[in-house]
C-alpha cells in the first residue's frame, strides 16, 4: 500500500487462513488506486472506497481492531437511514483507538490482512488526513 504523493509505502500480510474468501477476492481486484479518507465515526482509521460490486460475504469478523489491521466492510444500500447508496471499503487502522463504527455505533468487519515491518511512517501519513484531507492511494500485489 502506497501513498502516492508522498511516497510512502507499508506492506501487508494476508491472513488466508482466517479470511480465504475475502483475501482472495481482494486480490484479484488488485491493483487498486483509488483516495483515502479519515473515517468520521472510527477513531483512527482510513477508509478507501471500493466499487460496489466488489461483494465478500463476512468472514473472520471483528469490532475490535489493532493498529496495521486491514478490513473488509460492506453496507447495503438502503440498510441504514441516511445511506442509501450504501458502502464497499477497505479500511485499515493505525491507533489505538481505532474502531470500525458508523452512526448507529459498532459495526463488524472482515479482518484479512495485517501490516507487516515498521508501519510508523505510513501511520504518521494517516494522522496526517486529518488535517489534510484525502490522499491517493494504491495498492498493489508484492510477491
Amino acid at each position: 500500500m502506497t501513498f502516492i504523493d508522498e511516497a510512502v509505502s507499508v506492506e501487508a500480510e494476508l491472513l488466508e487462513d482466517e479470511a480465504p474468501k475475502t483475501c482472495q477476492t481482494v486480490w484479484n481486484a488488485l491493483p487498486l488506486e483509488e483516495e483515502g479518507i479519515h473515517a468520521v465515526y472510527s477513531g483512527s482509521e482510513i477508509a478507501y472506497f471500493l466499487s460496489e460490486d466488489i461483494v465478500i460475504p463476512p468472514e473472520n469478523l471483528t469490532t475490535r481492531t489493532l493498529p496495521g489491521d486491514i478490513c473488509y466492510f460492506r453496507l447495503e444500500p438502503g440498510l441504514l437511514h441516511g445511506w442509501l447508496d450504501g458502502i464497499t471499503e477497505l479500511c485499515w487502522f493505525y491507533g489505538r483507538d481505532g474502531r470500525p463504527n458508523m452512526p448507529d455505533g459498532p459495526v463488524s468487519v472482515n479482518l484479512f490482512a495485517r501490516m507487516v515491518g515498521d508501519a510508523s511512517e505510513f501511520f504518521a501519513v494517516c494522522y496526517r488526513i486529518r488535517r489534510e484531507g484525502v490522499k491517493r492511494v494504491r495498492i498493489e500485489r508484492v510477491v
